[in-house]
């Protein structure tokens, strides 16, 4: 305990060595801070969007009959006089109803039924069709009907027109009702659970006034003496009564409130059901899984916070060497020493803790529209929490990380002999204290399990390769990051060489001060080693995370284009009717293939499906890349086609059926022709070729066969139900896909259009995927932060250390320019080793890992979309720019050097 004042002195009066020591650390715990505190603030957000849809806060369900029958009214009344009762709505359902369908000339043609239908007060509508969309009024006086839009088409009826309501069993016993509202529900993105009673999510629902229900019922000889039951959601204060962040007072303030309510509707024929209890259980678990999700995705910046706290704190505790040798001689043991550097680094951790936490406050505007991504919910930036387990989180963190990263470097410092650590410069602090151990097993075990499962997917399924397969399938997400701390470590520190081979590229630009870097980078590797690591550690991260991310993305636009075949893709009603004259002579449409997929062809060989198409058309239209071709090439594979007789098959089908070049098949189908007689049409192939696959025929791995419409002419001739259509569109350049749709859309015998393009917008617009995606771009902010202010506060820490060796060489005659050129020489070729080994390495790990993942588990087929490695622009903008800035950063601190007192520094003490 007598340590601890002098700790916290000596941390608070060295202030910049001690903001050089936790920057690190500061910094990664800022982006924690941040992520936790935006998920505390945004949990009003994700709780409302959980709840968004439910048939109240609470529903309720009461039987009245004889003296104790009430009026709907009374009822809202009592339920709204309630403390804490926001709003109440009160409804009926009524028998199922039909209604008469009439044709053109007023004749009756039937009976169309709706079972859902409510008797609602329209002031107080249920959630069901609060926020629908209404043509008309939903005043709904007596003698008048809303009706959903389904319904209102199938009646061919419009606000003010007359539709008859009868009896199911009796059409003698009727109505006639002015339909007053059409009803287009517009149901809860956030709905979750089970409906609410007597009504249902979807269909049909007619609803009329509440006050009416028995006045209907009457009319249709339906009334009931015995009584009447009303349904109810009521909704509360939530503000008042849930506390997201409190589950046992919420839990205790929603069992009164249904106490109170069930009081109200007395304990005979009422039942009261608590709609948010079962959600709010779970709702702390949820956030705790929120953490611990973003705190995994965080793993890159604190990793790097890490490092960069490990040199702030070497390069603290080496400037601090004179300090720590003189305690000794004063009698301090090694083990008093270590305690005092691991306090300081415990005071340093609660520092970056309370710096950290007020930092996260406006870290977390930036990212509170980011962790809560929940569909239905939307960003509050006004809001703000800071519950206890984020300052215990972070607090706990900041202290773990900043002993951790003290610990090592505390306990060699300690252990410095007192004659070394009294000289300015000491050969053991030059030294790169350094074993590969940990890293070599990190990078043998990535590459033992890139091997197993290349060797896995090579191999037959049994139960040995699945065993064996197994668990390196589960470790390949961990594996790049394996390999990026592993071979990153080995390349910076596991020799001095590197600096010295990349020395010579300082050169050019520091012309005869060039074999004075060299011999400074080769004198003391472990200073350079302690930033390069930094530099490619940065670097590595951020090239492997955006190039996954594109390669990824490449690959699922190519998968979206490859299931739909086209641009477009359009299935008709009517498969007799040719559609491609139409679809052609849409504006915007270059041209139109039409695809027939044959399913009641049989084989010899099981169960393929045939496709037929114009070879021409087909191949101008579907543009097929060269990957679908194992020999790329698709004119050879259009020839096939084009020859009479001869098909290409998939390699599905080639591998299954254990097919070659060359070998016949033999088709056929059986149908019923119009004399009621089986016939059986045979057609003789030839295999002419193998392909992955083709666009737009289906998507995966099963087997077909592709013939033109030449070859499969006497296959054509069976009956409608025999084979399915669909035409692939080529859009012209400067076509907008969504004008050409809707042209399409309105053909009469046009069923559905699928559009490429579209697909990958609403993949794009996907919450949870742009989440993601920015949560990674703020990741990378942070991690040029640290490289940037980072190391330039290190490279600043570094060159007070080295002050009188720089003081020195001006004092033999260097100008202090030179002086400078020579720090930012040397800064130039540590970034350049970093840059080097952090692109290849972030290079190389992303290729092999969008290379091994697309394997998928044990025996799983191979993705028919091959994985092809991109490198995207933003990737080339971080190599470039951030050793840059980097750069720059060495250049405003070698500016204090070209500036330096020498005579200042000269009379400082030596050892």
């Amino acid at each position: 305990m007598g340590l601890l004042p002098y700790a916290a002195r000596d941390v608070l009066r060295n202030r910049r060595r001690s903001i050089s020591s936790i920057l690190g650390v500061l910094l990664a715990v800022t982006f924690v801070a941040g992520t936790f505190i935006a998920i505390d603030s945004s949990a009003r957000a994700t709780l409302d969007a959980s709840l968004a849809g439910i048939p109240g806060d609470f529903s309720f369900s009461i039987y009245t009959f004889g003296p104790n029958q009430v009026n709907y009214s009374t009822l809202e009344q009592a339920v709204l006089e309630l403390g804490g009762v926001v709003n109440v709505s009160v409804y009926r359902n009524v028998a199922p109803l039909a209604f008469e369908l009439r044709n053109s000339s007023g004749g009756y043609e039937g009976s169309y039924y709706v079972s859902q239908a409510l008797a609602i007060n329209p002031d107080r509508p249920p959630v069901l069709i609060r926020d629908s969309r209404v043509s008309g009024s939903l005043t709904l006086p007596r003698g008048s009907v809303g009706l959903s839009r389904d319904i209102a088409t199938t009646l061919k009826v419009s606000p003010g027109d007359s539709v008859r309501v009868v009896d199911i069993s009796n059409r003698s016993f009727g109505v006639n009702l002015t339909v007053r509202a059409i009803i287009e529900q517009t149901f809860p993105t956030g709905f979750v659970g089970s409906p609410p009673p007597n009504y249902s999510y979807g269909g049909s629902i007619a609803v009329v006034h509440i006050r009416d229900a028995d006045w209907l019922l009457a009319q249709l000889n339906q009334s009931s003496t015995s009584g009447k039951t009303f349904n109810g959601e009521v909704w509360i204060d939530r503000t008042a009564y849930v506390n997201p962040y409190d589950t046992v007072l919420t839990t205790r303030n929603l069992e009164r409130m249904q106490r109170r309510l069930q009081a109200v509707l007395g304990s005979q024929g009422s039942s009261v059901s608590d709609n948010i209890l079962s959600r709010i259980q779970d709702f702390s678990a949820r956030i705790a899984a929120q953490r611990i999700q973003f705190f995994i995705f965080s793993a890159p910046v604190v990793l790097l916070g890490v490092y960069l706290g490990a040199v702030g704190v070497d390069l603290g505790h080496a400037e601090r060497r004179r300090e720590l040798a003189i305690l000794k001689t004063r009698g301090a043991r090694r083990g008093q020493l270590l305690g005092l550097l691991l306090t300081e680094a415990v005071f340093g951790g609660l520092i970056a803790a309370v710096i950290g936490l007020t930092a996260g406050v406006f870290v977390s505007r930036l990212l509170i529209g980011i962790v809560n991504p929940t569909p239905g919910s939307s960003p509050l930036y006004d809001s703000f929490s800071l519950s206890a387990d984020t300052v215990l989180a972070v607090a706990l963190e900041s202290i773990l990380l900043m002993a951790a990263v003290a610990y090592r470097s505390a306990k060699r410092t300690a252990g410095l002999p007192i004659i070394e650590t009294l000289r300015y410069y000491a050969p053991g602090e030059t030294k790169i204290q350094y074993s590969p151990r940990v890293d070599v097993i990190l990078v043998s075990a990535g590459l033992l399990d890139y091997v197993l499962v290349w060797w896995r997917g090579g191999s037959s399924t049994n139960v040995l390769t699945f065993l064996v397969g197994v668990i390196p399938f589960l470790l390949l997400p961990f594996v790049p990051l394996m390999l990026i701390v592993g071979l990153t470590r080995l390349l910076t520190r596991g020799t001095g060489k590197v600096y010295d081979w990349f020395s010579h590229a300082a050169k050019p630009l520091v012309g005869e001060l060039y074999h004075i870097i060299r011999r400074n980078l080769t004198r003391n590797p472990r200073r350079s080693s302690n930033v390069a690591i930094i530099i490619a550690l940065g670097i590595a991260f951020g090239t492997f995370t955006l190039s996954t991310l594109a390669t990824q993305d490449a690959h699922t636009v190519r998968e979206i284009r490859a299931q739909v075949g086209a641009d477009m893709a359009v299935q008709p009603i009517d498969s007799q009717k040719n559609l491609e004259p139409n679809l052609t002579a849409v504006s915007g449409v270059a041209g139109a293939a039409l695809v027939r997929s044959f399913s009641a062809i049989s084989s010899n060989y099981c169960c393929p499906t045939v496709f037929g198409f114009d070879p021409t058309v087909y191949f101008a239209v579907a543009q097929p890349e060269s990957w679908y071709f194992l020999n790329g090439d698709s004119e050879s594979a259009r020839n096939v086609l084009s020859t009479t007789g001869q098909v290409l098959i998939s390699q599905a089908f080639f591998n299954q059926a254990f097919l070659e070049v060359g070998d016949p098949i033999y088709l056929s189908e059986t149908f019923i022709n119009s004399n009621n007689t089986q016939q059986v049409i045979q057609v003789n192939v030839t295999v002419g070729g193998v392909v992955r696959y083709l666009p737009g025929t289906g998507f995966g791995s099963s087997s077909a066969i592709f013939g033109s419409f030449d070859t499969l002419a006497p296959l054509q001739g069976g009956p409608p139900y025999s084979h399915s259509d669909v035409y692939l569109v080529d859009l012209a350049p400067s076509a907008s896909w969504r004008s050409v749709k809707a042209l399409i859309t309105a053909e009469p015998n046009v069923a559905y259009v699928t559009v490429a393009d579209e697909q990958i917008e609403a993949l794009t617009s996907n919450p949870f995927a742009r989440a993601l995606y920015q949560f990674i771009s703020m990741e990378l902010v942070f991690i040029g932060i640290i490289l940037t202010v980072g190391i330039g506060l290190i490279l600043y820490a570094a060159s007070l250390e080295r002050d009188v060796e720089f003081a020195a060489i001006i004092a033999r005659g260097s100008s202090g320019w030179q002086t400078a050129k020579l720090l930012v020489g040397e800064a130039f070729v540590i970034m350049l080793v970093g840059l080097a080994i952090g692109a290849s390495v972030g290079i190389g790990t992303a290729f092999f890992a969008t290379q091994f993942i697309s394997a998928g588990p044990p025996g799983s087929f191979a993705p028919l979309v091959p994985y092809f490695f991109v490198f995207p622009l933003e990737a080339l903008l971080l190599v470039l720019l951030g050793p840059a800035a980097m750069l720059l950063s060495a250049v405003l601190v070698s500016l204090r050097t070209a500036r330096m007192n020498v005579a200042q520094v000269l009379k400082l003490r030596g050892g």
